[in-house]
Order: structure tokens, then C-alpha cells, then sequence
């Protein structure tokens, strides 16, 4: 990885699906020579660590891949990142994540290969009022205040060490789920059509900020189908309001081999869903590595392509719920 060309970058999109690692209580036992219970004994905290097994299996996932950055979801804040990378990962990376939105604590964050010649900067847009309330909200007392992003949107900014227009830009999401516990908001469809929107908004006003020369990834668990295949109605302003487009069709992948996480219906039904993506603007379109962008799927002990899960089951012994989505791109 690190003879290669710093103008290529591997860049991997990947929820890791509750990675919380909290080891307040480590003090330095082997982690090869330890039971589950005695591992989830290394965290005071509420919330549980995410298993061993499955930890350890991400982190041979990751170094399969061998990314530049990695784009990450559902991570259990900068302590747990921090963790991971040292224990797991032999701080090959530089780690970056500022606190989002989540009421569950999982944010996203960014791990960046060491060798990468680049400054980051690393800014939030938890803040960035989406102006959208639920219909029963407008008519209260407190109505005209706005709801924020689920999570936020991480931009980070790589620079040349002597340069102060950025290299490129990524800009990492995690819109609102599918979740309706409150039974006001049916799959979650307004709040993350108003997330999306705002999405755009910021995009667009980068766009303008560093001018049409400086390439942008966005990135991020869209928790629907924001596919130019069968888009669903909230992500339509991608398509009508922006010039991205998804490296997987840049790529020109097989719809079948696009499925980032399988889901299971009550009555079992399997479905394959893309709900995962790297979008690059128009800057980037040839510059994508066709041949090394894809859906990374998990392998068996042999090294072989495992099998996609046909229950509940056989997903939760998986690393992570989700796939990685992967691709390389030429910087300019």
C-alpha cells in the first residue's frame, strides 16, 4: 500500500454496525487468550462492546481491503475508534470522528492510512438545522424550531502540505433509519427526505465555496434505496439538485453485486438491498477505478466468497450487518 501512487486512493464505505470498544478496565490481558465474558468485563460502561469474535473479524475484513480511508457508520464515538485502531488495526491509522446527533451514541468517522501525504481538516454539521418538523409538531407552542441530522454530516478536507484549496473533499452521512417507534413518521421517510435535502444543500454549497475543480466523495449508510435503479421518492433531489453519481454504476456493476445488506422479513423472506454508497462528483466520474470498485462480501476461513445469509440468525454472526462498499479514484 504504501508504494503506491498517493494521487490513488482506496477508499471504503462501511457500516460497522454498533462498534462500540470501551476498555477502561484493560490492563493489558491478551485478547487471543480470553473468553467473551471476561472481554465484556473490560468496559464499565452500559453498552455493551461489541463481541470479540466479531471485532476481531472486521479487523481481518479491513486489512484485507487494505484501504487509504475508511468511512465509517455506526461507530461508538472517538474512544472506541481510538480502540479499535491501537488493539486492533496496529495504529495504521489516524483516527478523526467529532460527536454527532446519534441518541443511540454511534457516529461517523474517518480512519486515514498514515502514509497518506495529505493535512485533514475535519468539520461537523450536527448544527445544520434541516427546517423540518412533523406535522404535529408545527402546531404546538414550540412550533417553528427545527430537528438536525440523525447523526450529522463529517466533512473532511485533504490538503497538500503547502496547499490551501483542498485535494478533495468527503462528506459522511448516516440518514435517519427506517424506524418508527413513535408511529409518526412511517419508515422514517419525512425525516430522512428532509436530511437528504439538506444533504444537497451542503453539497451544493461546498460546490460553490471551493469551486467546480475540487472533487467530492459523499458517502454514507442512506438507509434506502438512493440507487439511480428504482430510487426511492426522498432521494430524488440526488439526481435533480446535484451532479453525483454512484461509483458502482461509474463502475457499471451488475445490479446483483450491489447488495450492501440483506434483509430478513418476519415471515423470513430474504431481500438483497443496496442501501450503502460512494457518490463522487463529475470531476471524478473517470477517474474511478472501474476494476477495483465493488461490494466487498465476507469469506469463509478458506478465503473463499461466503455465502449471503438466509436468516436472523446466520446475519448476526456476521462482522457487520452491512457490506463495504470499495473503490479506488485517480485524484486529479
Amino acid at each position: 500500500m504504501s508504494e503506491r501512487d498517493p494521487k490513488t486512493l482506496r477508499l471504503v464505505q462501511f457500516n460497522v454496525e454498533n462498534l462500540f470498544l470501551f476498555l477502561d478496565q484493560h490492563t493489558g490481558q491478551d485478547f487471543k487468550k480470553i473468553t467473551e465474558a471476561e472481554w465484556q468485563k473490560f468496559s464499565s460502561s452500559s453498552t455493551q462492546n461489541k463481541s470479540l469474535k466479531k471485532t476481531v473479524a472486521l479487523a481481518k475484513v479491513i486489512d484485507d481491503i487494505a484501504p487509504d480511508i475508511l468511512m465509517l457508520n455506526e461507530v461508538g464515538g472517538i474512544e472506541s475508534l481510538e480502540n479499535f485502531n491501537r488493539h486492533f488495526l496496529g495504529s495504521k491509522f489516524r483516527v478523526l470522528l467529532k460527536e454527532g446527533n446519534s441518541n443511540r451514541g454511534i457516529d461517523v468517522g474517518y480512519l486515514i492510512r498514515k502514509e497518506l501525504p495529505y493535512r485533514d481538516l475535519l468539520l461537523t454539521h450536527r448544527d445544520r438545522p434541516l427546517h423540518f418538523l412533523y406535522p404535529h409538531e408545527s402546531q404546538t407552542p414550540a412550533g417553528g424550531k427545527s430537528h438536525y441530522f440523525s447523526r450529522d454530516v463529517s466533512e473532511l478536507r485533504l490538503f497538500a502540505p503547502d496547499e490551501t484549496t483542498p485535494r478533495l473533499v468527503i462528506m459522511l452521512t448516516h440518514l435517519k433509519s427506517k424506524l418508527d417507534s413513535n408511529n409518526i413518521d412511517g419508515e422514517g421517510k419525512k425525516r430522512r427526505a428532509a436530511e437528504l435535502k439538506t444533504l444537497v444543500e451542503l453539497y451544493n454549497e461546498v460546490r460553490s465555496e471551493l469551486g467546480l475543480s475540487v472533487p467530492i466523495v459523499v458517502a454514507g449508510d442512506f438507509n434506502g434505496i438512493a440507487s439511480v435503479h428504482g430510487t426511492e421518492p426522498e432521494f430524488a433531489p440526488l439526481y435533480e439538485n446535484t451532479d453525483l453519481t454512484d461509483v458502482l454504476e461509474v463502475a457499471q456493476k451488475d445490479l446483483t453485486s450491489r447488495c450492501t445488506q440483506v434483509q430478513i422479513s418476519p415471515s423470513g423472506k430474504q431481500y438483497l438491498v443496496q442501501i450503502d454508497y460512494i457518490f463522487v462528483s463529475k470531476e471524478l466520474r473517470d477517474r474511478v477505478v472501474k476494476e477495483k470498485t465493488n461490494v466487498y462480501y465476507y469469506k469463509s476461513d478458506l478465503g473463499h466468497a461466503a455465502p449471503l445469509p438466509r436468516n436472523l440468525e446466520e446475519r448476526a454472526n456476521l462482522p457487520s450487518d452491512h457490506y463495504p462498499v470499495v473503490t479506488e479514484i485517480n485524484l486529479p
